[in-house]
Parts: C-alpha cells; sequence; structure tokens
C-alpha cells in the first residue's frame, strides 16, 4: 500500500487538495450529465484556508478556478498557492504553487504543474495528458518518464481530482468514483459520502457532507492515516475543510 499523493507539504503544507466551490454563473455550470450528475468544477475567485496542526497554525493557502484556453481548447484553470506561517518559516520554510487546467467538454485533465520550496530546496513535477494517444509525460525535477494508460474515461490530477470530487458529493451515502492520476498511472478511486451534519464554517451553520476517499480495493491512501473533505453540496460543492488524521498528528485545512 503506497502513500499516492504528490508531496504531502503542498498537498496541504497546505494542501494540495483542498477546494474551494461557490456558485458559478457560467450556465454551462448547470448542465447535467445523462446519468443525473452535475458536470464542471466549481469556478470561484482566490479563497482563504488556515492551516492547522495539533491544533497551532502553522500556514495558509489559497485556492482559485476559472475558465481558461489550454493550448485552443476551452479548460478549467485550478491554482493553488500555500505557504507556511512566518513563524515556522524560520524553521522549515514552505512555499508552494499548483496549478492544473482540466478539459471544460470531456472533465478529463490535460496538464498539472507542482512547483515548490521546501526548507529551501525547490523542487518540481508536471504531468502533460496525451489522451488520444493514451500517455502521460511526468518531469520531475528536470527527470522525464512516459508511460501509458488503458482507461478509457476522465483521467484527473490531483487538483482537478479534488474540485470534480467536491462537486460530484451532492448526496449522502452515494459513493462517487473517479480515475486518479499518480506517478504510477492512473488508479480507479471510491469516495464514501457521509449524511448531514450540522457543522460552524465561515458561512455560519451549514449542513455539510463529509466525503472520504480510498482506492477502488479498499485501501486507504496512506498506510498509517486518512483524509476526508468537508463540502456543502447546497453551495455548488464547496469544500470547507480538508482534514489529515495521520499517525503523527491532526492536520487541517480550514477556510476562513
Amino acid at each position: 500500500m503506497t502513500n499516492i499523493w504528490p508531496s504531502f507539504v503542498a498537498l496541504l503544507a497546505v494542501l494540495l487538495f483542498a477546494a474551494t466551490g461557490c456558485p458559478s454563473s457560467d450556465r454551462a455550470e448547470a448542465q447535467e450529465t445523462a446519468g443525473n450528475r452535475p458536470t464542471g468544477i466549481p469556478l470561484h475567485g482566490p479563497r482563504s484556508f488556515v492551516v492547522k496542526y495539533l491544533g497551532v497554525t502553522c500556514g495558509h493557502m489559497t485556492l482559485e478556478s476559472t475558465r481558461a484556453d489550454y493550448r485552443g481548447k476551452g479548460a478549467y484553470h485550478i491554482v493553488m498557492t500555500a505557504r507556511n506561517s512566518k513563524f515556522f518559516n524560520k524553521i522549515y520554510k514552505v512555499d508552494a504553487r499548483i496549478e492544473s487546467w482540466l478539459d471544460a467538454e470531456t472533465l478529463t485533465s490535460l496538464a498539472y504543474l507542482h512547483e515548490s520550496v521546501e526548507k529551501g530546496e525547490r523542487s518540481s513535477r508536471s504531468y502533460s495528458i496525451d489522451h488520444e494517444n493514451k500517455t502521460v509525460t511526468a518531469i520531475k525535477n528536470g527527470e522525464r518518464s512516459t508511460f501509458t494508460f488503458e482507461t478509457e474515461g476522465p483521467v484527473l490530477d490531483p487538483m482537478a481530482f479534488v474540485y470534480r470530487l467536491c462537486r460530484l458529493a451532492d448526496t449522502p451515502n452515494e459513493p462517487v468514483t473517479l480515475t486518479l492520476l499518480t506517478d504510477k498511472g492512473p488508479i480507479e478511486t471510491v469516495a464514501d459520502v457521509s449524511q448531514f451534519h450540522q457543522k460552524k464554517t465561515a458561512d455560519g451553520l451549514r449542513l455539510l457532507l463529509q466525503v472520504r476517499p480510498r482506492t477502488a480495493d479498499g485501501e486507504m491512501f496512506s498506510r498509517k492515516g486518512e483524509f476526508s473533505l468537508w463540502v456543502d453540496p447546497q453551495d455548488d460543492g464547496a469544500l470547507h475543510k480538508l482534514d489529515f488524521d495521520l499517525s503523527f498528528g491532526h492536520l487541517v485545512a480550514k477556510r476562513r
């Protein structure tokens, strides 16, 4: 069982994952698939999250999503930035930026870029997905590799995965299946959705659903912990909290 998330620090150090949604004025966002599930992803301007470890503020992140053009294709563009707090930067400096481009028509990833500085060392990772030839070109710290995949449906990079999951997790007790792109290739995932829970949020008391992703074979993404998302399906899948329950502590990114 392998931890498949790209850089834990960038994925939540303030999260790779965490997405916030808000109602969109784009009429295309209201369309539904034949299976009566919403299409697209939430669109919103910059949203701020505070990151806490064991109850202590250790960092901040922002998330935003827009409609964009990617090499002549209509796309969604997702951007996440993450930094440690000033105090924690003195101990372990973190400065990360993640970008994702998702095809607006097929809802499959086109490209993914993750750049970060951790403790003074710069690292980068990118994916470029060719769905016609079913190949992924991955570049990690300048080293290029290529792998193929057989998946017929949409394949989602980590950021697109979270945004799409927030949009689809709209019904209590109804699992959501998605294909996640990893360094090992695409894997099938299933996300379990809870009943509604009333929670205090930046928008006041809201009825939220807790969503717990796992691999389709039943294993969690990490050997010694799990993570979940708290989303508001009545607000276009707005994400309010990303929660990591780990063997070495509790890490939370909460919208503010």
